[in-house]
């Protein structure tokens, strides 16, 4: 009678133990499926965002007071971080200035160029930096996003944005413009910052 107990026991206790095996293995299998998950998820999205020449953006960033991932949002928004990226209208580079706006900057910095030098990267990068700079200080825009939208459409249209309630709250910042390619360009820098901080520079 005793023997039989025994080994009834026994035998439970051989089942619970391969209950405990099998739980671990499949905890086990959950918890690499999901980092495989998410490594797959972030690999997804740096190609969608990828991020080119970083030593250059945070030398601009640095240099003009900007946070890099506003930067290579405005790059990613403007070229997908192509170099050689030209418009029908004429802009070209990673920041996509127009020729007449980037002889106007050569000028103001001092330097010669050619248009072919609107397609290397370096100068492309701070001569956008530059003229985003340029555009938040010398027209008082707080908000970055003010200096985007002057970027994009011409600081003459955002200036009269400003005075008009329906575009501006305080005359400052706009919460959206009358363009709606001007208020997608400033919603997609937004949403690409947020990427590229989380991506590369939230450490």
């Amino acid at each position: 009678m005793s023997r039989a107990r025994n080994r009834k026991k026994k035998k439970g206790g051989c089942s619970k133990g391969l209950f405990t095996f099998f739980l671990l293995l499949l905890v086990t299998a959950v918890l690499i499926f999901s980092g495989a998950v998410s490594n797959l998820k972030n690999y997804i999205e740096k190609q969608m965002y990828p991020l080119e020449y970083k030593e250059e953006i945070l030398l601009a960033a640095a240099k003009y007071d900007f946070e890099p991932e506003f930067l290579c949002a405005v790059i990613h928004t403007e070229s997908k971080f192509r170099a050689q990226a030209q418009s029908s209208a004429g802009a070209a580079g990673l920041m996509q200035l127009m020729p007449e706006t980037f002889a106007e900057i050569a000028d103001r910095k001092g330097e010669e160029r050619t248009r072919e030098d609107m397609l290397i990267p370096e100068i492309s990068i701070d001569y956008g930096a530059y003229y985003l700079r340029h555009l938040a200080d010398s027209f008082d825009y707080k908000d970055i996003y003010t200096a985007c939208a002057a970027y994009n459409a011409g600081a003459g249209n955002v200036n009269r944005w400003l005075t008009d309630t329906q575009y501006s709250h305080d005359g400052v910042s706009l919460y959206t413009t009358p363009y709606k390619e001007t208020t997608n360009y400033i919603e997609r820098i937004k949403t690409a910052q947020d990427m590229y901080q989380k991506l590369y520079f939230d450490q």
